[in-house]
C-alpha cells in the first residue's frame, strides 16, 4: 500500500542509528531463512533504508551492508517461474532499488565485476518467452524497468563499463531483439523511445564502444532484411 509505504518512510526519516540497526538485523535474519518469496520484502525494506536514512552514521552503517543486499536483490530476477504479476512487481522493485543504489555512490561504489553481474542477470529476462506472454502494460513495465537500470549505469558508471563492455552490450542486444520482435500492440512506441534514450547516452562514449555497437547495427540490418514489421 502506498500509504503504508509512506508511513514507514516517514518513520525511517525520523529514526536514529539504533533503529536502523534493528531493522537491518531483522531483514538479515529473514534473508538467512532462504525463502525465495522473502526477497521482495527484504529488498523493499532495504530500499526504504537507502532512500530515507538521513544521518552520516546511518549512511555509514547501511553502506557496510550494501554488498550483501545487492546479492539478495539478484534473487528478484531469478524467480522466473512465479506468477506474471509477481514477476513484473519483482523487476520493478529491482529497478527502483538498483537505480537508487547506482546514484548513491556514497553508499556503495560498484566495481566492474558487480556491474557485469547486474547486466548478466538481466539479459535472460528477454531470452525466454515469459515477457512475450503477458499483457501490454506489464510488458512495457518490464522493458522500462530494464532500460532504467541500463541508463543509470551509463550515466553514473561509464568508466567502469569501459572495462566490461560485453555484458552491457549483451543486455542491449537482448533488449533490441525483444524490441524488434515485439507485438506492435504491446507498447512498441514507448519501448522504442526508451531504447533511443539509451542510445543517446552512448554517444559521448562512441570512441570506446564503437566496436561493440556494430553488433546492434547488424541485428537491426538483419531484422530489416528478414522483413521487419512496418510498424516497428
Amino acid at each position: 500500500s502506498p500509504l503504508l509505504d509512506a508511513a514507514l518512510c516517514s518513520l525511517i526519516r525520523n529514526s536514529d542509528l539504533e533503529l536502523t540497526k534493528t531493522i537491518t538485523t531483522y531483514i538479515s535474519s529473514v534473508a538467512a531463512g532462504g525463502k525465495k518469496h522473502d526477497a521482495s520484502f527484504i529488498i523493499k525494506i532495504f530500499h526504504f533504508l537507502m532512500m530515507c536514512s538521513n544521518s552520516p552514521e546511518q549512511h555509514k552503517y547501511i553502506s557496510s551492508k550494501c554488498k550483501a543486499f545487492l546479492l539478495i536483490s539478484m534473487g528478484l530476477l531469478r524467480d522466473r517461474n512465479c506468477a506474471e504479476s509477481r514477476f513484473v512487481s519483482n523487476l520493478k522493485l529491482f529497478s527502483q532499488t538498483m537505480t537508487t543504489l547506482i546514484s548513491k555512490k556514497e553508499l556503495l561504489l560498484l566495481s566492474g565485476r558487480e556491474i557485469a553481474m547486474v547486466c548478466c542477470e538481466m539479459s535472460p529476462i528477454f531470452h525466454g518467452d515469459k515477457a512475450t506472454r503477458i499483457e501490454a502494460s506489464q510488458d512495457v513495465a518490464i522493458f522500462h524497468s530494464a532500460c532504467a537500470v541500463v541508463a543509470s549505469l551509463i550515466a553514473h558508471y561509464p568508466k567502469q563499463l569501459y572495462g566490461c563492455p560485453s555484458p552491457l552490450f549483451s543486455l542491449l542486444l537482448a533488449l533490441l531483439t525483444h524490441l524488434l520482435n515485439a507485438n506492435p500492440k504491446k507498447g512498441l512506441p514507448q519501448k522504442a523511445l526508451e531504447y533511443a534514450k539509451i542510445c543517446e547516452l552512448l554517444i559521448p562514449h562512441k570512441d570506446i564502444f564503437k566496436k561493440h555497437v556494430v553488433g546492434l547495427i547488424l541485428c537491426y540490418i538483419k531484422a530489416l532484411n528478414e522483413g521487419m514489421n512496418p510498424t516497428t
